[in-house]
């Protein structure tokens, strides 16, 4: 994983955004001069002054904004808890293979390998179908995996129902865990999208330790105690995704709470230059 990351910092470029605000105008114009080529539509930008509106950064001033922009708070709140189940699911389906089979090689095998499946597919699902429909898509199937593991039913001496739903309820969790990565981060503003994505960050580290207690359940209490709660979860997870989260699809990413609130029809956040001062209308 490290070296993955090491690669990834010699490969992708400096933010330019992050350039500016340090003051680091050529440097910045020199990544976008870089990722203009890339595109094929290279761009001079030795006589343009990029301009960047300062920002004060005030954590307590950044959560109280979530109780003025309550479409932030919302789909904040149905981020964390879908990186709350997600972590649950993906972390009690890896410490619990131990439950399905005798042979834990095989089962860790198939596991890794259905994680690369699911993260390989994660970005072409998500532009075949719009990150919305693909979450759903992965929080389905996970639901009926975990549905169908639930009757007694042998395929094999070595395979049954329950070890290959679980199978593919783990490749599926983790399209959804891959998935939910790119959604949050086009949800939430760039003003505030650290903020957001390390309230989501910690509510899947608790999810994460949830989830291995709860595999748990297998050596006390009926194996489809804890295969009904990993199902209610991503039930709970979907309509939440279904209700209140928007499609990021095609449109432009919000920069501030502001734009969060226009994004989702709410004309009463607009602001007009009126006399030298933004006024709400």
């Amino acid at each position: 994983s490290s070296g993955i990351n090491a690669e990834y910092g010699l490969i992708y470029p400096t933010s330019p955004r992050f350039l500016l605000v340090r003051g680091k105008e050529s440097e910045a114009k020199s990544v976008l001069k870089s990722l203009s080529g890339v595109f094929g539509k290279e761009i001079d930008l030795d006589k343009v002054k990029l301009v960047y509106t300062t920002r004060v950064l005030n954590y307590w001033e950044q959560l109280k904004d979530f109780k003025s922009h309550p479409t932030m708070l919302k789909e904040t709140l149905v981020c964390m808890l879908t990186w709350f189940v997600c972590a649950s699911l993906f972390y009690g389906f890896s410490f619990g293979w131990s439950k399905l089979s005798s042979n834990l090689y095989i089962s860790y095998l198939f596991s890794a390998l259905g994680n690369f499946i699911a993260f390989s597919l994660t970005v072409p699902v998500c532009n075949l179908m719009g990150r919305k429909r693909a979450m759903l898509f992965f929080l389905i199937c996970g639901i009926v995996s975990n549905c169908l593991a639930m009757p007694d039913l042998k395929l094999s001496d070595t395979w049954s129902l329950e070890y290959v739903a679980c199978l593919i309820g783990n490749l599926s969790i983790s399209g959804a865990f891959g998935t939910i990565y790119i959604y949050t981060c086009e949800l939430a503003p760039t003003t505030h999208r650290g903020m957001v994505m390390s309230f989501s960050s910690s509510s899947a580290r608790i999810g994460s330790f949830l989830g291995t207690y709860t595999s748990l359940l297998y050596d006390i209490t009926d194996r489809r105690v804890p295969l009904a709660v990993f199902a209610g979860a991503t039930l709970i997870s979907a309509v939440g995704v279904f209700f209140f989260l928007s499609d990021t699809t095609g449109r432009r990413i919000p920069e501030t709470p502001r734009d969060v609130e226009l994004l989702a029809g709410k004309n009463k956040y607009q602001e007009v230059e009126e006399g030298g001062k933004d006024e709400k209308v």
